[in-house]
């Protein structure tokens, strides 16, 4: 069973007990993430900070970037960038990516208190 949930057509994040955030994937090309089981890339999170893309920022202008890396054979993520989770910084929506529309800080405050050898993995849906 995955650690966290994102279903694509309510645009909602879960993580278990743990909250639930407003999120979104696509609608730019080359869309929304493909269904499947993703691994996050704990060891590979960035600071959450000013110094990151403003596509990648919330409403207080800090942001951050977590890598998923599906656990199936597609071509996404290989070509034009990786896929991840951030908040949905700038324009409305992302280009496959996971983008969390309000309260990006607590869920990045969530992953954060998680160690950084934790193993967890993502439903799409």
């Amino acid at each position: 069973m995955a650690d966290l949930k994102f279903n694509r057509s309510a645009g909602i994040l879960t993580w278990g007990d743990k909250g639930r955030w407003e999120a979104v994937s696509g609608p730019h090309p080359p869309g929304e993430l493909p269904t499947g089981t993703y691994k996050l890339g704990r060891r590979e999170v960035t600071p959450y900070s000013s110094a990151i893309a403003s596509s990648f920022r919330d409403e207080t202008g800090k942001g951050f970037f977590i890598p998923i890396y599906p656990t199936f054979s597609t071509n996404r993520g290989k070509e034009g960038g990786r896929l991840g989770i951030h908040p949905d910084g700038g324009v409305y929506g992302t280009l496959g990516c996971i983008g969390i529309r309000s309260g990006a800080a607590s869920f990045y405050r969530l992953l954060k208190a998680t160690g950084t050898d934790a193993s967890l993995t993502l439903e799409v849906y």
